[in-house]
């Protein structure tokens, strides 16, 4: 089923377009939110507001762009709001110092998201959306309502920073006799 054939199920309310909508989407949404927010529970919970969201304005989707797009700028707004709202604070579980499984259990790969996080956040939501989410330039462009020249610039010095600390981590371990 296609963007638009799926949009106009959404639109009639057909139980298996919303099903068809988690099935093709949640997996790519989650992992999105999932490295935004640095925490499973709000990007699970991000998630269902984005689809939610998505369902309840559907009649808003023009097909003028993908629909996987479309509900990329739907869960960064969603993210965006919940960044805006939530207060800064440590539970006493984060101090016990378990990882969870999925993460935290290869050091490069702590290291690296230790690394993406450190970059600014337009930084590395054009840095996911590219590499992770495998959106366009373009697409990348629709969802955070940049130019498509800031996004380019935007990828650009992420990529920089990265290779800039991976280099600085990888010459601290280096030792000249």
């Amino acid at each position: 089923m296609d963007d638009r054939e799926l949009a106009r199920s959404l639109q009639r309310g057909e139980p298996h377009a919303f099903e068809a909508l988690v099935e093709g989407h949640y997996d790519a949404l989650y992992r999105f939110l999932r490295h935004l927010s640095r925490h499973r529970e709000t990007a699970e919970d991000l998630t269902q507001q984005a689809l939610l969201k998505a369902v309840r304005n559907i009649g808003s989707f023009r097909g003028e762009s993908s629909l996987k797009s479309w509900l990329h700028r739907i869960a960064l707004r969603e993210f965006t709001g919940w960044r805006r709202k939530r207060r800064l604070w440590l539970p006493l579980d984060a101090l016990k110092g378990v990882p969870e499984p999925a993460y935290g259990q290869v050091d490069e790969a702590e290291s690296l998201l230790a690394l993406l996080h450190g970059l600014p956040t337009p930084l590395r939501e054009a840095l996911l959306l590219f590499h992770v989410q495998g959106l366009s330039v373009e697409e990348i462009a629709l969802v955070t309502g940049a130019p498509v020249g800031t996004v380019k610039s935007r990828l650009h010095h992420a990529r920089k920073r990265l290779q800039s600390a991976e280099k600085d981590i990888q010459e601290s371990y280096c030792y000249e006799p």
